[in-house]
């Protein structure tokens, strides 16, 4: 692969040395996880806001050919939590990395619908290379930074949704516009996305039949109830020279420009992988349509490895299993974000759990109830880092007693309605 605005040889770049499938070689993204780390974002939102970060800098510009066509790393990536979790920050931190890429174009943080195409259409990228044939490469290019995703999609319109979805295809768009006489062809366009939302949002705005159309396939959904408490007085400044580094990285990353070509060890695990169970599948049936995609998401998360990690040109084993290890932990927490969009707030599942705790404690003869079954109970009903939180919010309002029960363990009875 070649520097787009190098008019040298290409950079040579040496192979990366085999290591075991979990000793990963250091990567931009840990750098960029590292140097956000003062901010109360939670790692996994940190993370992701790397990968996509990384994939908004090569744009249309890197790919990999797979069943005869290009495909580009390209994201969407939506961060999902319940307000005051740190969306915004880290969502901010992306646009700064962006903002440092002058040929790039990066949306304004609050575009909507309508000023979406209008400004994609004028996000025109003309990429020179005096040497090669064609000597111009032309595309259209915009990098979306949005706080808040129910500005972007105030609501469910399918007729955006398809367009979202095209977008991400990089398939051509046109549109042609009656009343000011004007048409919009954007022939090649490519956008890569980060927003913030909560479950609440999800819930009221998307239809259940949101989860069987394109558009959720193609989103990769960070869901995190982490809540990363810092104080009040604690000076969490940014380390400057860790930021100024990444910030030079990625003007590198920005001017690359070719194809990426797997090695054979790397081309047969993912073909291993992508025909046999692709496991570990997230079990959830509205996501069932996200499993179809999820060797497209492999794919384009193992571009962004390989440049993260160093390789220009060449994507080996030690990028499919980094690539690996992002997808499948973001996944093991997807089905969460069902819970979460289902509880209607802890409001809602403390008196669920009251009352199912208050019902086996009258029908089994007022006895304690193991905190196990209580567990259990809101495994179903709540994402699982609100669980032992639930359990202390009651006990602490005296709903709920705490008792040491022998050949029980810890176990809870009901106060508020208690007979005593």
């Amino acid at each position: 692969m070649c520097m787009a605005s190098a008019s040298g040889p290409e950079k040579k770049i040496a192979s990366l040395p085999q290591k075991d499938a979990l000793d990963f070689p250091r990567s931009w993204i840990d750098d960029f996880v590292d140097a956000t780390a003062p901010l109360s974002s939670p790692e996994l939102f940190r993370r992701w806001a790397g990968i996509v970060t990384i994939a908004g800098a090569l744009e249309r510009k890197v790919w990999v050919r797979t069943k005869g066509t290009e495909l580009y790393p390209n994201l969407y990536v939506v961060l999902t939590a319940p307000p005051g979790i740190g969306k915004t920050e880290i969502i901010g931190e992306v646009r700064e990395m962006w903002s440092e890429l002058k040929t790039h174009h990066i949306a304004h943080s609050s575009v909507t619908k309508a000023s979406l195409i209008d400004s994609l259409a004028a996000s025109e990228r003309n990429i020179v290379r005096p040497a090669e044939i064609p000597p111009v490469v032309t595309f259209n290019s915009l990098l979306v930074g949005s706080n808040e995703l129910g500005v972007l999609i105030p609501s469910y319109d399918m007729e955006f949704m398809s367009t979202l979805t095209d977008l991400y295809d990089g398939k051509g768009y046109g549109e042609a516009r009656r009343t000011n006489k004007i048409n919009i062809s954007i022939p090649k366009p490519n956008i890569s996305l980060i927003a913030g939302c909560t479950p609440g949002y999800l819930r009221e705005s998307l239809p259940m039949g949101a989860w069987d159309q394109g558009f959720l396939s193609r989103v990769i959904i960070v869901y995190s109830g982490e809540i990363e408490r810092r104080s009040f007085f604690e000076e969490t400044g940014h380390n400057v020279e860790a930021i100024k580094k990444l910030q030079e990285r990625l003007k590198e990353f920005a001017n690359l420009y070719g194809k990426l070509s797997f090695t054979p060890e790397a081309a047969k695990l993912i073909d291993t992988w992508q025909m046999g169970s692709r496991e570990p599948l997230p079990e959830h049936p509205r996501l069932a349509h996200y499993n179809t995609r999820r060797p497209a998401h492999l794919l384009k998360l193992s571009m962004i490895a390989a440049v993260a990690t160093g390789s220009y040109k060449v994507i080996d084993t030690q990028h499919i299993q980094l690539a690996m290890d992002w997808l499948f932990d973001v996944e093991y927490y997807m089905p969460e974000i069902f819970k979460a969009m289902a509880t209607g707030g802890d409001s809602k599942v403390i008196e669920d759990t009251f009352h199912h705790l208050y019902t086996l404690y009258m029908r089994e003869g007022q006895k304690p109830i193991g905190e196990h079954r209580l567990v259990h109970f809101l495994q179903e009903h709540t994402p699982s880092h609100n669980i032992m939180r639930i359990l202390d919010v009651m006990e602490r309002s005296r709903m709920i007693e705490k008792r040491l029960e022998k050949g029980l363990g810890v176990a809870y009875v009901p106060v508020r309605m208690r007979k005593v």
